[in-house]
């Protein structure tokens, strides 16, 4: 049955890929010569600068409200653009320092490209030491928030991701990055945001957007390690392979969703590799028993959970009457190893999604589930990093979105297994 459903969605992929891009030119016409309409601006006295796009209805998310009010009490000037409409414009006045609503197209880089335009034309980029570029395609958890937003906006990295990801090509997540003045003075960076182009198509998006973006704001930084990413690859290995609580924590926590292909940390592996590597059979045999290759030898059929580094070391060693001197340096080394190989594939904040939240990042991608990242598994694992009404939240907007593979039919489908949507 799925070898057919595959066939089908291939043979609907043609039709899937014309609506999306025949609903993307009509978006575009039906918004075409709507202008963004700047509900209000407060005066801009150079201080750092958070620019928010938003994809919000009606109100605010809470979670975006208490992150907002973090960054404001940092002393952060705040300008969200809006793809939606909120009831009451004048009464976000206690959040933002500007707040624009624009036509809905373009996603959420035509809500960047809004905010961009409106800071070059106002000039700030002039006056302004560094600018935080975040949308709200995350879900922020206020108690790592504040750090967080501290670490980005005093950082001297002239560029610098929240996240990296290695697939295609490398690139920052477009959905969180801070930048230098040098940057936004950049011709260049200034130049791309004018010329881009808006549409609605996701890969589109993603190929002029997040990935060209990441391509520009590499030729404008002085030097290769000033495009860099807070909880990158390199930052992981090295806490790991020091930290035995986070190798129990990636034992314990690491994604278990198996719907992307992406390789996943489990002890199966680690298992293969020790064993393969490192761990050979000792056994001994009757004096009376004739030896060959086929002599039958006695295999343990021992069952445990295994929750955390220590009950995996005595289920490696449980064949070993004594530890080597080098086992503890040898298990280390291979958890850290495995674990930022696994680390590094797909989609970071997705891959990750529950070791990052105990490093420290606040954020966790809201289309896990939808897009076949997440189990409910992985979602409890998250819940219990939060508190009860983060929590609730958190899982209410998760769950709104199920896996997308399973819920949507005809060329809607054959569009998600493609990224067309």
């Amino acid at each position: 049955m799925k070898l057919i459903t595959r066939i089908h969605n291939v043979m609907l992929y043609p039709a899937a890929r014309a609506i999306v891009g025949l609903k993307s030119w009509l978006q575009r016409l039906k918004t075409l010569g709507q202008a963004p309409v700047v509900h209000f601006e407060d005066e801009y006295n150079g201080q750092p600068i958070m620019l928010l796009a938003l994809y919000q209805k009606g109100r605010m998310r809470p979670d975006l409200i208490r992150m907002v009010r973090i960054a404001r009490a940092q002393g952060i000037y705040v300008i969200g653009v809006n793809t939606l409409k909120v009831n009451d414009p004048e009464g976000l006045k206690s959040l933002f320092d500007v707040y624009i609503e624009r036509p809905n197209f373009g996603r959420d880089f035509g809500s960047y490209k809004t905010g961009f335009l409106h800071i070059f034309s106002r000039k700030l980029e002039k006056t302004c030491p560094r600018l935080l570029m975040l949308n709200d395609s995350v879900f922020y958890s206020s108690g790592r928030s504040a750090q967080f937003i501290a670490d980005l906006v005093s950082s001297e990295v002239e560029v610098l991701g929240a996240t990296e990801n290695f697939e295609i090509e490398y690139h920052l997540g477009s959905f969180c990055i801070a930048m230098a003045q040098s940057v936004l003075k950049s011709h260049r960076f200034q130049s791309y945001w004018r010329k881009y182009r808006l549409t609605d198509v996701r890969p589109d998006v993603i190929k002029r957007g997040e990935m060209k973006l990441s391509r520009t704001l590499k030729r404008c930084v002085s030097m290769p390690t000033a495009f860099a990413a807070l909880y990158s690859s390199d930052h992981f290995l090295n806490e790991i392979k020091s930290n035995t609580a986070l190798q129990d924590l990636m034992i314990r926590d690491a994604r278990t969703c198996g719907l992307t292909g992406w390789p996943r940390f489990g002890t199966d592996s680690m298992t293969k590799f020790i064993s393969g590597r490192f761990l050979a059979r000792r056994f001994e045999l009757s004096e009376k028993v004739e030896v060959s290759v086929d002599t039958p030898v006695k295999e343990l059929n021992e069952e445990m959970i295994i929750a955390g580094r220590e009950e995996f070391a005595r289920y490696l060693m449980r064949n070993v009457p004594r530890e080597s001197d080098s086992f503890d340096e040898i298990l280390s080394d291979s958890i850290s190893a495995i674990a930022s190989e696994i680390f590094m594939a797909g989609s970071q904040i997705h891959q990750n999604a529950a070791i990052l939240l105990e490093l420290g990042l606040p954020i966790i991608k809201l289309d896990g589930l939808y897009r076949g990242m997440f189990n409910n598994y992985d979602l409890l694992r998250l819940q219990k990093k939060l508190d009860e009404t983060e929590a609730r939240e958190l899982s209410a907007l998760l769950l709104d979105r199920p896996y997308g593979g399973a819920t949507l039919v005809g060329w809607q489908r054959a569009a998600f297994m493609r990224g067309l949507i």
